[in-house]
């Protein structure tokens, strides 16, 4: 350790080069620059200063700073005092700062590449003085450079799991391998980061800072652990102490093939007379590309205007309209989320009242190996209002009642989080921060839909974030359809869970700098429909057998009473009843399953005396 304590004493070394003199016309020029370099944190900086000597100046005259390629200004100052001669200084070219991994192996002179200028004197009386192709760079010397080691690996789509890239894989191109190094050094920069990028070939390659490295991490971005979980294959971050290393690859298991599903946000909200957009999509979450045609049924009472619509309907059949699309898939252009979009301009005709509810359906068709044939079609309901809060959240189920009962089945919750920019200026960045209930298994997060490109990341257990960056979002006072916008997923709850849980929720919405707007709170409330329980035949000997069964189930009733006219009632988890029967005149019966989907469903037993037994039922 004292060897290194010494070397930390000369860390930091600055020099001061000679001063560079030129003149031109009434302009004289005195160039100094600084140079240092920081061995604790392994890079080397420069500073550039200028003293300008105006001859012959006058009340009034200017001195400007040009970059010659970019023909920008750079710095700008005014005579306002008359003095003569004027002397103004700057730091005209800031700091460079250069990583050591450019110097290594090098014990000589170091250039540090700068801009081309020029100066030009604006006398007050309409006379220009200019001088040209002013070179600022800066020299220093630099005699013990720190030292890197190189980080390289392949990132791809490993579609038969066998951990090997091969003939039937693809690599990802784009992405953006990052590394982070922490350092033994007392400076001031603990952590070193490094990054690379895969080429076409799925390759890359990163130098990551080895002196004073006790251990670093190479990861892939975050967005991947939401649709690419870790594997025996390869995690999701590699840890290491020593450098180099050849075989840092990611291999990506896709969970599915093709999975298929649509659905449509409102930008705006439904009013009478008042124009709004709709947003019917279809994106496909899984790695093998998928094609086929987007339906938007229309509410009856509703105008479409294809000339204001962003994304008119390739063709219109009745009350439907159809696009075509192509070739969709989660990993197009190395994205990890890609949907194709309809933005729709609608107007509720003058029939629509305020408390009415407008209803639409959006459908694709349902490739032959899709994952979930269930969420190929959707139907969303808009209520039409007056006013509304626009950032808000919403849940689904929604659930009954103020508590938002729910069966106790459920075991998943979607959430929407709708935002818009009510300011009077465009919003560059917007982030929403969710922590979920713990109620909420945090390894079930999947996104089902955004209104722009999204950047998710995990800032803690549970706490997620999502980031819009780049999303320039219009204000509402000059483009009130594009002020708009919105984040879909759907989470797993914990199993089991008891009676009674409340799963509460509420996001907080970042635009730009500005303070968090806090959405409204959702909640859930798990109930047993019907006051079932758990218990099958809680009220009366009954028994069912089998249980679960595919096919026919059979009910024993044991009872001592005679001449008894019992009545079969049976309901799925949302309380819908999907089976009735009267008139049982015998104590052991039989039900068909008769089209009935797999799943939980609920039976009541009851004759005229009241009922004799409830209970659960499981279809397989």
């Amino acid at each position: 350790m004292k060897k290194i304590y010494n070397l930390f004493a000369i860390a930091i070394s600055i020099f001061a080069l000679q001063a560079k003199a030129q003149t031109q016309g009434d302009i004289a020029l005195v160039q100094t620059s600084n140079f240092m370099h920081d061995q604790n944190s392994c890079i080397s900086m420069g500073q550039m200063y200028y003293t300008i000597t105006i001859a012959n100046s006058f009340l009034g005259d200017t001195v400007k700073i040009i970059d010659v390629y970019n023909q920008t200004l750079i710095d700008t100052a005014t005579n306002y005092a008359g003095q003569n001669p004027w002397v103004i200084s700057f730091n005209i070219q800031g700091n460079y700062f250069m990583p050591d991994e450019f110097l290594n192996n090098l014990a000589g002179p170091v250039f540090l590449p700068g801009q081309m200028t020029k100066i030009i004197n604006v006398h007050s009386y309409s006379s220009l003085d200019t001088m040209y192709n002013i070179n600022n760079d800066i020299n220093g010397f630099v005699s013990n450079p720190c030292m890197y080691g190189d980080v390289s690996g392949k990132v791809y789509i490993d579609y038969n799991s066998n951990c090997i890239f091969d003939g039937s894989d693809s690599p990802l191109q784009a992405i953006a391998v990052a590394g982070d190094a922490n350092l033994a050094s007392p400076s001031s920069f603990p952590n070193i980061g490094a990054s690379g990028y895969t080429d076409g070939s799925g390759n890359y390659n990163m130098s990551v800072q080895q002196t004073f490295m006790t251990n670093y991490s190479v990861k892939i971005p975050s967005n991947y652990q939401f649709i690419f979980p870790s594997t025996f294959c390869s995690p999701l971050m590699y840890s290491d102490s020593t450098l180099p290393q050849t075989n840092f690859d990611f291999s990506l298991q896709c969970t599915s093939n093709i999975d298929v599903q649509c659905y449509a946000n409102s930008m705006g909200v439904a009013r009478p007379n008042q124009a709004f957009f709709m947003y019917p999509y279809v994106s496909n979450t899984g790695c093998v590309s998928a094609s086929g045609k987007l339906k938007f049924v229309l509410d009856s009472r509703v105008n479409y205007n294809a000339g204001l619509s962003s994304n008119p309907a390739t063709t219109i059949s009745g009350d439907t309209l159809i696009w075509n699309y192509t070739n969709l898939t989660n990993l197009s252009n190395g994205g990890y989320w890609n949907s194709f979009f309809a933005g729709v301009h609608l107007t509720p005709n003058s029939s629509v009242n305020i408390g009415d509810t407008l209803c639409f359906r959006v459908l694709t068709n349902i490739p032959s190996n899709d994952l979930n044939t269930t969420n190929n079609d959707y139907t969303i309901c808009l209520p039409v209002v007056n006013s509304y809060d626009p950032n808000v959240k919403e849940v689904a189920p929604k659930g009954s009642g103020i508590n938002g009962n729910i069966p106790m089945s459920t075991d998943i919750l979607t959430y929407t989080i709708h935002f818009q920019n009510t300011g009077n200026a465009v919003a560059y960045n917007v982030s929403i921060i969710d922590t979920l209930d713990n109620a909420i298994a945090t390894n079930g997060l999947q996104i089902l839909g955004a209104s722009h490109n999204v950047s998710p990341e995990w800032l803690a257990p549970g706490i997620v974030k999502f980031n819009f960056s780049n999303i320039y979002l219009a204000d509402s006072t000059s483009n009130e359809p594009a002020s708009h916008g919105s984040i879909r997923f759907s989470v797993k709850l914990n199993q089991p869970l008891p009676v009674g849980t409340q799963i509460k929720n509420k996001a907080e919405i970042y635009f730009d700098f500005n303070t968090a707007i806090v959405t409204n709170t959702t909640i859930n409330t798990l109930v047993s429909p019907l006051g079932i329980d758990d218990l099958t035949g809680s009220l009366a000997a009954i028994k069912v057998y089998p249980n679960p069964f595919s096919d026919n189930t059979t009910f024993m009733i044991q009872s001592d009473r005679s001449n008894e006219i019992y009545s079969f009632e049976m309901f799925d988890v949302l309380g819908k009843n999907v089976k009735t029967l009267k008139g049982i005149s015998t104590k052991e019966f039989q039900i068909s399953r008769n089209g009935l989907e797999n799943g939980v469903y609920f039976y009541k037993i009851y004759s005229v005396e009241g009922v004799l037994g409830i209970g659960k039922l499981i279809v397989q």
